[in-house]
C-alpha cells in the first residue's frame, strides 16, 4: 500500500529561508537610506495636515485656532489651540495631542506674522473666515533634503513645497 505524503523536504525549506535572507540582507540597507526621506515626508503632510484641521475648526466652531511651533525642546513639537473669541482672543486652550516632530527631522526656521525664528515659538493662526495669519514651517532632514509648508494670510491656503 502506497501513502502519498505532501508536503516540502527539510533541505527545500532550508534554500527558500536562505533565498529570503539573502534578499533581506541586500534590500534593507537600501530601504533604511531611505528612511530620513520618507521621516521629511511624514512630517511635511503631518503638519500640512494639522494647519487644514486648525482652519476647518475654526470654520465650523466659529473661534479662532492655531498651531504653536515649540522650536526649543527636544524633540520640536507643535500644538493646536482654540481661541475663545471669533476674533482677538486672549486666552487659548490647548487641543490634545501635541505633536512631536520625528527623529532625522526638524524645524529649521520658522515664520509667522513677527518674523522669522529659529527658536522659541511660531504662530500660524486661522479666523472663522478661512483667513490666516501669514507664516510657514521649514522643515529639514539628516540628509539635507528641505520641505517647507507655507500658508497664505488672505486665502488661508496651505501648501507643501520641496525647496524653501
Amino acid at each position: 500500500m502506497l501513502i502519498n505524503v505532501r508536503g516540502f523536504t527539510l533541505v527545500e525549506l532550508m534554500i527558500v529561508i536562505a533565498i529570503i535572507t539573502v534578499l533581506g540582507g541586500i534590500a534593507t540597507p537600501a530601504l533604511l537610506s531611505q528612511l530620513p526621506d520618507y521621516r521629511l515626508n511624514g512630517t511635511a503632510r503631518t503638519v500640512f495636515a494639522s494647519l487644514q484641521y486648525a482652519k476647518m475648526s475654526a470654520a465650523s466652531a466659529g473661534k479662532e485656532y492655531r498651531v504653536q511651533f515649540l522650536l526649543d525642546p527636544v524633540p520640536q513639537r507643535y500644538q493646536l489651540q482654540q481661541g475663545n473669541c471669533f476674533h482677538g482672543s486672549d486666552s487659548w486652550k490647548n487641543v490634545p495631542p501635541s505633536n512631536e516632530i520625528p527623529p532625522q527631522v526638524w524645524i529649521d526656521h520658522a515664520t509667522d506674522y513677527r518674523g522669522t525664528h529659529q527658536a522659541g515659538t511660531s504662530i500660524i493662526a486661522f479666523n472663522p473666515t478661512g483667513t490666516a495669519s501669514s507664516g510657514g514651517v521649514y522643515l529639514e532632514n539628516s540628509r539635507g533634503n528641505l520641505r517647507s509648508v507655507k500658508v497664505s494670510s488672505t486665502t488661508g491656503r496651505i501648501r507643501i513645497d520641496t525647496t524653501w
